[in-house]
């Protein structure tokens, strides 16, 4: 998987898109992120429900665990826990990159938090934050 792959699948998991923006992913991309999902959930411990119900408004370990999943898998994250903000700005997805870059540049500088799982918390609670509209959880 190419790395612009894996960068615009975390975008539509963790910052997301209007549904005005009607995006289709091409098949193979659909199927990495459904893949990458079922991933997380499963390393996590967390169904689709739990997933489904959550609120990005409400810390849950077993949820920022599964968004740390998410940022490592996709290299948004360094192992050492480290934000990758030029591998995301350079892979961002053409249709998408100037909702994802105003968010992002909200986001520099955020908690560091206990451990990843929460670091990961924060980095996506203030992409929310920064765009509630735009935002969305796969």
């Amino acid at each position: 998987m190419h790395c612009s792959r894996a960068c615009l699948i975390v975008f539509f998991s963790i910052c997301g898109l209007s549904s005005s923006l009607k995006i289709t992913l091409p098949p193979e991309l659909q199927e990495y992120v459904d893949d990458l999902h079922k991933l997380c959930l499963e390393k996590g411990g967390l169904t689709e429900n739990d997933h489904q119900t959550y609120d990005i408004n409400h810390k849950n370990e077993k949820m920022m665990c599964y968004m740390k999943c998410l940022m490592l898998e996709s290299k948004w994250m360094k192992s050492g826990g480290e934000i990758d903000y030029d591998f995301i700005e350079t892979q961002a997805y053409p249709e998408v990159k100037d909702l994802l870059l105003n968010a992002l540049n909200k986001c520099r500088t955020i908690e560091e938090g206990a451990d990843l799982c929460e670091k990961s918390y924060n980095f996506n609670k203030c992409l929310y934050d920064a765009d509630p509209v735009n935002w969305f959880f796969v």
